[in-house]
C-alpha cells in the first residue's frame, strides 16, 4: 500500500508498542497510516494523536464533526486513500453513503445541530475561499456561540489535515 515498509502493529518494540497500544485501545485498530506515520517519526504520530484528543473533550466543536470535515476536504482535494478511509468510518457511524458521496454539498443533510453545521461550513469556506472570508463570517459564527479560537482551532485542524493527506498520498503505491 505504501512505498516504504511501515513496522506493523503485531511487529512493534517498545515505545512504538506501547503507542500501538494506546491507538488500539481508542480506536479499536491501529490504521495503516499511523503505522506509516510512526515508522517515520514516532513523535510526530503521537503529537498528532494528541492534538486529535484533545477534540473529544472540545467545550463546543462536536468531535463527530471531524470526520465530516476531512472527508469533504479529501474529496475537495482528490485524496483517494483519506476518501476511502472516512468514508468507511463515517459509513460505520451509519451515516447514509448518498450524504456521503458529495460531503460538502450536503452539509445541511448532516446530523447536527445548525451551530456544528454552520461552523463546519465556515472553516471550509474560508480554506478554500480565504480571500471572501471577512468579519461578517465571523460575526455569524460569534452569534451561535462560537470565538475565534473555536473557529481559530478548527480551521487548524482542516489545515492540518490537508498536509497530513498530502503526506500520504506523497507515500501510496
Amino acid at each position: 500500500m505504501f512505498i516504504i515498509k511501515p513496522i506493523k502493529a503485531e511487529e512493534a518494540t517498545g515505545e512504538l508498542k506501547l503507542i500501538y497500544k494506546k491507538i488500539q485501545k481508542t480506536l479499536g485498530f491501529v490504521p495503516p497510516h499511523f503505522e506509516l506515520f510512526a515508522t517515520i517519526d514516532a513523535k510526530s504520530l503521537m503529537d498528532f494523536i494528541e492534538y486529535n484528543l484533545y477534540f473529544k473533550n472540545h467545550s463546543n466543536i462536536d468531535e463527530d464533526l471531524l470526520p465530516y470535515l476531512r472527508l469533504c476536504i479529501a474529496q475537495k482535494e482528490c485524496r483517494k486513500y483519506c476518501i476511502s478511509f472516512n468514508t468507511k468510518m463515517l459509513q460505520e457511524m451509519g451515516v447514509d453513503k448518498a450524504i456521503l458521496g458529495d460531503i460538502c454539498s450536503n452539509i445541511s443533510k448532516l446530523p447536527f445541530d445548525v451551530k456544528q453545521k454552520l461552523l463546519l461550513s465556515k472553516v471550509i469556506d474560508a480554506i478554500y475561499n480565504a480571500d471572501k472570508f471577512s468579519r461578517d463570517d465571523l460575526e455569524e459564527l460569534y452569534s451561535v456561540g462560537f470565538s475565534d479560537k473555536d473557529f481559530y482551532e478548527l480551521l487548524g485542524y482542516g489545515t492540518n489535515f490537508m498536509a497530513k493527506s498530502k503526506m500520504i498520498e506523497v507515500y501510496l503505491k
